[in-house]
């Protein structure tokens, strides 16, 4: 058994992997020691991000081979494209339980989450061909990713099974079904795409689960659901952050504090825009807080949604739908 798993306490490694994608790198850490040696995502299946983490693995004197446990942060294909290549050799798999809705390509979900974007873009206003493009978008990261399973769900509050010093937090808002692992004796975080260190993490609206089809989904609240969640997260002596982009953050506390009141003054941002062009429905309000970004369809849309559902929360918003059925948004 190599040293860093005989080891009587834990250790992070970290592993930049290159993706295809415009995010960029993306993170990949190594928990080794006390008998284990997890991987916390895994990159895509993308030839470079394979052959970066074969030769990470290698710096540290280990192989694929060595890996005991695969933790998946998230189901974004950026994190999880090469689950299946560790899990083929019997390496267990831990995550958040709907993280396997992921896990599919092509698969019963792909096809609940097209059916909701079809009509949530129709809802809000999208015209028909940008809305063709964005579903088009979707089903390209199919090529990045390839079929596997959570074999061990975890849940908030529980200790991760193979190393219990770490513990489960639920941090849904990039994504609904995620997990950080926080450790309060080193006072580190795995914290995924919930905390960066040079951007804010795109709170991404999804489909909720249980309905009978996408159509009839109700939709997240994410970027309330992001702000929750950095303020449990802003509850934490962290001293060290390992986010799943950019460099690992050493002043974790203040930057999550930043965060916030950067939220805070973007939502006054969109109150302000609203009011000037009520009544306006969310696609053409997204064009205008994002006018560099109009062919990021989903991420413009899922940012401004999310002020909306806070203004809206606030009573200084309210919405109706007009003959057509598209929603129109009005300043209070």
């Amino acid at each position: 058994m190599h040293a860093q798993l005989l080891c009587d306490h834990v250790t992070v490694y970290p592993l930049e992997l290159p993706t295809p994608l415009p995010v960029g790198p993306v993170n990949a850490y190594l928990l080794c020691g006390m008998g284990q040696c997890l991987l916390v995502d895994c990159g895509p299946r993308y030839a470079p991000a394979w052959d970066a983490l074969v030769s990470g693995l290698a710096q540290y004197g280990l192989t694929p081979a060595d890996v005991t446990g695969i933790v998946l942060t998230h189901g974004h294909v950026d994190h999880v494209g090469n689950t299946r290549r560790f899990q083929a050799q019997g390496v267990p798999v831990y995550s958040h339980p709907r993280v396997s809705d992921w896990l599919e390509p092509g698969g019963a979900h792909d096809a609940y989450r097209a059916e909701f974007y079809r009509r949530l873009y129709h809802d809000m206003g999208v015209p028909e061909e940008a809305a063709a493009r964005a579903l088009e978008g979707l089903l390209l990261f199919h090529r990045w990713n390839d079929r596997s399973v959570v074999t061990h769900p975890v849940r908030a509050g529980e200790p991760l099974p193979p190393l219990p010093q770490f513990q489960v937090f639920e941090v849904p808002g990039h994504a609904q079904a995620a997990i950080a692992l926080w450790n309060s004796d080193s006072g580190e975080l795995l914290a995924g795409d919930q905390l960066l260190p040079h951007i804010s993490p795109n709170p991404i609206i999804e489909p909720l689960p249980g309905a009978d089809s996408g159509t009839a989904a109700e939709r997240s609240r994410s970027l309330l659901d992001y702000r929750r969640s950095l303020r449990e997260l802003a509850q934490l002596p962290i001293k060290t952050t390992y986010p799943g982009h950019g460099p690992v953050i050493v002043d974790s506390v203040p930057l999550i504090h930043r965060r916030l009141q950067e939220l805070e003054v973007r939502r006054q941002n969109v109150l302000q825009c609203l009011c000037r062009h009520s009544p306006i429905n969310a696609y053409e309000l997204a064009r205008l807080l994002f006018p560099r970004h109009t062919d990021q369809v989903s991420l413009i849309l899922s940012e401004t949604l999310g002020y909306l559902d806070w203004l809206q929360d606030e009573g200084l918003a309210y919405v109706a739908p007009d003959e057509e059925g598209v929603y129109q948004w009005m300043c209070a």
